[in-house]
């Protein structure tokens, strides 16, 4: 391992599946030609922390923010130069978060939008499918307006069914109705979205099974972002 080489924490389980899924696209999108090309890690996947969603919207009294203070510390411990967190909606909590601790924490909204404006020409819209913590506290708002970009999310017959598809299908290891999820991001392209992030994790999910990104240009996946920042701020590059 080289000395430019950083050792990577992934404070997951939110969800477990989305956790497992980016630590394996890490190995997938890394350029290497043996096994110490790849970032060395260490993931917590923590799959007690309580639901992120449920507390935003005041619907549990239960914060995520304890439990991921805990866990951002004991990756810290172990020797982690930086922490990625796999999860939207977990970084309402992000500035308390990095408060925290004194190792940089990548911050996935803030990477995806500049993704969009970088890789989608004449952007000037950005569409969000994301839970509705992260919609209702306006989590990705910050950062379009920051970015100054428009920002666009699903009417709410469309929300509610977005949320039907991430937890009574994706989370509970259930089949997808590909249909209706490309029907919504029809929808968010009919209401003037350039680029549409796919901003949850259970939704890149969908888009490893299917392509989506691949297919519709316009398409940003989060966590595919995610993993090509990690990979290059821990002194590797990424697999073209």
């Amino acid at each position: 391992m080289n000395n430019e080489t950083k050792t990577l924490g992934i404070l997951g389980g939110l969800g477990p599946l989305a956790t497992v899924y980016f630590a394996n696209m890490l190995v997938q999108m890394t350029e290497a030609k043996k096994d110490q090309d790849h970032i060395p890690m260490i993931i917590l996947n923590d799959a007690q922390i309580p639901d992120r969603t449920a507390f935003i919207l005041g619907e549990s009294e239960e914060s995520p923010l304890p439990k991921m203070c805990e866990d951002a510390h004991k990756l810290e411990n172990a020797g982690c130069d930086m922490i990625v967190i796999p999860c939207n909606t977990a970084h309402y909590f992000y500035d308390a978060l990095e408060e925290e601790v004194s190792v940089p924490i990548i911050n996935i909204l803030d990477e995806t939008v500049q993704e969009c404006i970088k890789e989608i020409p004449n952007c000037k819209t950005i569409g969000v499918l994301a839970t509705r913590g992260t919609i209702e506290s306006d989590s990705y708002k910050r950062f379009t307006d920051k970015y100054g970009m428009n920002y666009v999310v699903p009417d709410e017959d469309d929300q509610e069914s977005l949320m039907d598809i991430i937890y009574n299908q994706v989370k509970a290891g259930k089949p997808v109705d590909i249909l209706e999820f490309m029907r919504i991001i029809g929808a968010l392209k009919k209401k003037g979205s350039d680029a549409v992030v796919l901003g949850c994790t259970e939704l890149s999910i969908i888009n490893r099974d299917y392509d989506i990104t691949k297919k519709h240009k316009i398409v940003v996946d989060s966590m595919e972002v995610l993993t090509k920042r990690a990979i290059e701020r821990c002194g590797k590059t990424v697999k073209q």
